[in-house]
């Protein structure tokens, strides 16, 4: 049991591993870089949680537009079937007829003309 105990000591004692100066001050760089890199994509993924939250609000924005949009849409339509049911029922007066005007148009043309004639005789 001695032996064994002593393989084992002699074992471990031979097997570590020293690592010269430049080995140490290059693992040590190497985790500090790592370490910024970790921070910088700490940030990214805050900076990209953000954004996440910024386009959900617009989203719930453009929802409560296009909801607002579609509204005013049936509004307008109902309010032009309304209009046209409207144009419908309003009838001219019996003054505002194209007919009626020509009538006096001519009346007027013979009168003026008839005038004219009997002056024109009377001379």
């Amino acid at each position: 049991m001695r032996w064994l105990v002593l393989v084992f000591f002699v074992s471990t004692l031979l097997s570590q591993v020293t690592l010269s100066e430049e080995e140490a001050k290059n693992i040590a760089i190497n985790i500090q870089e790592l370490e910024i890199k970790s921070d910088s994509l700490n940030k990214i993924v805050i900076l990209q949680n953000e954004l996440i939250l910024t386009y959900k609000e617009n989203i719930a924005q453009d929802s409560v537009t296009i909801s607002e949009q579609d509204n005013k849409i049936k509004i307008l339509e109902e309010e032009t079937k309304l209009l046209t049911k409207k144009a419908k029922l309003v009838k001219p007066s019996w003054y505002e007829n194209k007919w009626l005007y020509f009538g006096y148009g001519a009346v007027l043309s013979y009168a003026i003309t008839s005038v004219i004639n009997q002056i024109t005789s009377i001379l």
